[in-house]
């Protein structure tokens, strides 16, 4: 009995003290509420405003990205259009781009928004990491924004209604570090060449032999003996008669006829051609005459000719007249060649007088056995275009190289436009064992460059094409030489073919082989092909490869002027300036 009075009394005094916990616990929860909703109300502004520094930062990066592109157009152009990327990026619910005609007054828009934004021009230190501000050839932008009274949602409560952030970016150019792989085989002087005349019809020769005057001139316009410019015949002139039935001859050696004149009548001519074959013409009349191979003889080049006129004879054959000869002796003293030393280390006045006579070009072009200043510099550039040749022809304007010279001196200057700590390195596919040659390593020395550049002719040091030599050794300047953080890229051109090493076929894949070995170390190919020798579908493929661009620039009809599409390509490669955020 007792035991369960004294359990009833604890139960009723338990339940009490139940009651008296729970009305606490209301009390704590309510207090506790409070602090969570004005913690949620913290954390709604805490991330609005995270939300709008991210927006804010976003569209900083963007204006400076975009002004940094501006910078070649100048500072105030480079500001403006900060600004307008700045206003294509709303922020915290603004948009300053209100109106449907905003690009129209744009200045405007800007003027009016100068409190909140900051646009400084200079130079970005890789090193220090330090942007310093510079009005002179500034690489580097810092755009600078904030965002001022932007509404807080439950601040207010506190008494605070809004708040301002402000954001900053920073954008320069990236350095790039350039491989130039240039073409300087014998081709490159083709342009120049007669043969472009019968490659390309009549319409092209008067740039052609304008060309060739024009190269003249800058050699000083120089005197050889009694040369023309003009290339003239070989005239012989025969003995002087001593009796007066005897007549005075004169003979002219044009290819394969020759033109006679004498002061009798003619009764026979005699022709004696390059391969040693006659053919006799009889019964002839009147004092001039001109005479060329018939029948099994057209067309056969004339070394020799006997002209029977009046009481002359020679005895050398049946009916023989005087005889005439058209031998690189002969040739030298009527162009008063004998005491006159050629010009240059290599070949001869007699080598020169033998190409005037056996030339394809010279024949088809109307030259041949013309001898003038004309043919001999066609001479230089068809068959000595070497510097060990004819050590004169880099000064010249020889075609297309010339032309590829002055695009290569713009391109220098675009790239200079803005000090974006470039290099540049110079590779050749020209070299004395017909594979490729590095002229210059990566330097930020480009007036040496450019120096080596104008001081090579076409075929300078032979007169091949190999294309997939100066990519290989182009590549290697960048993975040996390269600098860490750089853009890297190559830019070749071409006129032709690839035609080392071994032959087309093998060049061709050897050159393909070494775009892909570029694509694999993420090596851009910028590819430009001049002409309509161009292997274009090569330098299509090479630069896909490498996700790089390709330029094709094909010339005029009849003789090629690249220059114009060549300094536009070079431009726009030139303009590939990759951006980077640095801050």
């Amino acid at each position: 009995m007792a035991s369960r009075i004294r359990s009833r009394m604890s139960s009723c005094l338990g339940g009490k003290g139940n009651k008296e916990r729970r009305g606490a616990i209301l009390v704590l929860t309510a207090l506790f509420m409070v602090f969570l909703i004005g913690l949620l109300a913290f954390s709604v502004d805490l991330g609005y405003m995270m939300t709008v520094r991210s927006e804010l930062k976003r569209a900083t990066d963007a204006a400076a990205l975009a002004g940094a592109g501006g910078l070649t157009d100048g500072t105030a152009a480079a500001e403006l259009r900060a600004f307008e990327f700045l206003a294509r990026n709303p922020v915290a619910n603004r948009n300053i781009l209100v109106d449907a005609d905003w690009q129209d007054h744009l200045d405007e828009l800007l003027a009016q928004n100068r409190e909140n934004f900051e646009v400084h021009f200079g130079e970005w230190n890789s090193e220090t990491r330090s942007f310093s501000e510079s009005a002179l050839n500034p690489s580097a932008i810092r755009v600078v924004a904030r965002q001022n009274n932007a509404p807080l949602f439950f601040g207010r409560v506190f008494g605070h209604d809004s708040f301002s952030l402000q954001a900053e970016s920073i954008a320069r150019y990236q350095p790039r570090d350039i491989v130039l792989v240039l073409d300087y085989s014998a081709s490159m002087n083709d342009d120049s060449e007669l043969r472009r005349i019968w490659e390309f019809g009549e319409g092209s020769r008067s740039m052609v032999e304008s060309n060739l005057l024009q190269i003249y001139q800058e050699l000083g316009s120089p005197t050889y003996g009694s040369l023309q410019f003009t290339p003239q015949y070989y005239t012989q002139t025969g003995k002087a008669p001593t009796q007066p039935c005897q007549p005075q001859i004169v003979v002219t050696f044009r290819g394969d006829d020759v033109y006679v004149t004498s002061t009798k009548d003619l009764s026979n001519v005699v022709l004696q051609f390059s391969d040693g074959r006659k053919q006799k013409f009889d019964g002839l009349s009147g004092k001039t005459g001109t005479f060329k191979g018939t029948g099994s003889y057209a067309g056969k080049r004339i070394d020799r000719c006997w002209v029977k006129s009046g009481c002359n004879a020679s005895g050398e054959g049946p009916g023989y007249g005087e005889r005439f000869e058209d031998t690189t002796a002969n040739i030298k003293a009527y162009f008063g060649l004998n005491n006159v030393p050629y010009p240059y280390r290599s070949a001869s006045w007699d080598s020169y007088i033998s190409y005037i006579k056996s030339s394809f070009y010279i024949k088809k072009t109307g030259y041949a056995k013309k001898y003038g200043f004309l043919t001999l510099i066609n001479y230089w550039l068809e068959q000595k275009p070497r510097y060990q040749e004819t050590s004169s022809l880099w000064m010249v304007s020889e075609q297309p190289v010339h032309q590829l010279k002055e695009a290569t001196r713009m391109f220098f200057d675009y790239i200079q436009e803005v000090p974006t700590n470039d290099r540049i390195a110079l590779v050749i596919y020209n070299s004395p064992n017909q594979t490729a040659l590095i002229e210059h390593h990566l330097t930020d020395n480009f007036s040496t460059v450019l120096d080596t550049v104008r001081r090579r002719q076409a075929g300078h040091y032979d007169h091949m094409t190999n294309i997939g030599a100066g990519l290989q050794y182009g590549i290697d300047e960048l993975l040996q030489n390269g600098r860490e953080g750089a853009f890297k890229m190559i830019v070749l051109m071409t006129d032709g073919v690839a035609n080392r090493p071994n032959n087309s076929s093998t060049a061709r894949a050897f050159a393909l082989q070494q775009a892909q070995r570029a694509a694999e170390h993420h090596l851009p190919i910028f590819t430009i092909g001049v002409g309509m020798e161009a292997d274009a579908d090569l330098l299509v493929q090479m630069a896909e490869m490498s996700r790089g661009k390709y330029f094709i620039v094909q010339g005029g009809e009849y003789i090629v002027d690249y220059q114009a599409d060549l300094v536009q390509k070079f431009r726009e490669i030139a303009d590939h300036r990759p951006l980077v955020l640095v801050k």
